[in-house]
């Protein structure tokens, strides 16, 4: 038995809770990973993992010794890490954790192309918009908006882009409610929440080069961003969104900035990774092409609002 693959097969069955999503990820059967799981098991001496016809649990002990494997298979994989990075080809699986709705509509556009230009990285990708752990995880690298207090000060926040953020609502709900003439008006207004944006309720604009901020409230709170657009674009109220979130909605106008002369807020996107000695090639070059895709495409959203 090949003890470390065995390994690397526990550890995404505990990740993934499943049996047969672990083996659909691996490419193997779901009795190829079973049997590796009892191997294992055999060779360690203890049971690993509770099984019914419903459940997957970790036993204590398996709990214990996933840790172990986790910081064992990282090892391995920084040690192949130093050997590309001398050799100076970006290779291996890039882990990455993203905010849910900015990794559905934009991550997931620009990993295509990072790929045909990197053949030889493969992706594993996880969208949540709740902070990960990223070194028990596992994770190479977080993608996240307007994040900055990190948890564990062996992390790097890299800046590497910037979203504007609109007020908006539907024409629609404009004439039935009226257009605020201030910010303060808002106070008046069904607002729409996403409460996973670090701005949730307290929403800025500049006005004539004050900053200023306003505490809204509405009938629809929500942890993501698409559920708030699509009360908006039901009629149902204020919301402040994202660029890339309702471009598309505001050249079709199906929503209409609400203060179209004001400079909109903008939120920080950070690359987040484990301070390492050395940061590794497929982390570099990914960090670096996604600065300059976002650059790019974002602009070009942009250009909707001008």
């Amino acid at each position: 038995m090949d003890v470390l693959s065995a390994m690397g097969v526990f550890v995404r069955v505990v990740d993934r809770k499943s049996f047969s999503m672990a083996a659909n990820e691996l490419g193997i059967s779901s009795s190829s990973v079973s049997k590796q799981v009892s191997h294992l098991e055999k060779h360690v001496g203890a049971r690993l993992l509770q099984r019914t016809t419903r459940r997957l649990s970790v036993t204590e002990v398996g709990a214990a010794y996933y840790d172990k494997c986790v910081r064992i298979l990282f090892d391995i994989e920084e040690a192949e890490n130093l050997v590309s990075q001398l050799q100076g080809a970006p290779r291996g699986v890039l882990r990455i954790s993203c905010n849910m709705t900015f990794g559905q509509m934009q991550l997931s556009r620009a990993i295509p192309e990072f790929m045909e230009k990197y053949p030889d990285i493969k992706f594993d990708v996880s969208l949540d918009d709740r902070p990960q752990d990223m070194v028990s995880e596992g994770f190479d690298l977080a993608i996240r908006i307007a994040d900055p207090q990190l948890p564990d000060s062996s992390l790097i926040a890299r800046e590497i882009g910037a979203i504007p953020m609109f007020i908006c609502a539907s024409p629609q709900y404009l004439e039935t409610h009226g257009q605020p003439d201030s910010l303060k008006d808002l106070k008046e207004h069904n607002c729409l929440i996403f409460v996973h944006a670090s701005n949730a309720n307290q929403w800025t604009l500049d006005e004539g080069g004050n900053l200023n901020t306003v505490q809204v409230a509405g009938d629809m709170k929500a942890n993501n961003s698409l559920v708030v657009r699509a009360s908006a674009l039901a009629h149902r109220g204020v919301a402040n969104l994202a660029s890339f979130v309702i471009a598309r909605f505001i050249e079709s106008g199906e929503l209409k900035l609400v203060f179209p002369d004001h400079q909109p807020e903008r939120l920080s996107i950070f690359a987040v990774y484990p301070d390492r000695k050395y940061t590794s090639p497929k982390v570099s070059a990914f960090i670096t092409f996604f600065k300059d895709w976002l650059a790019r495409n974002l602009e070009q959203e942009q250009a909707n609002f001008r």
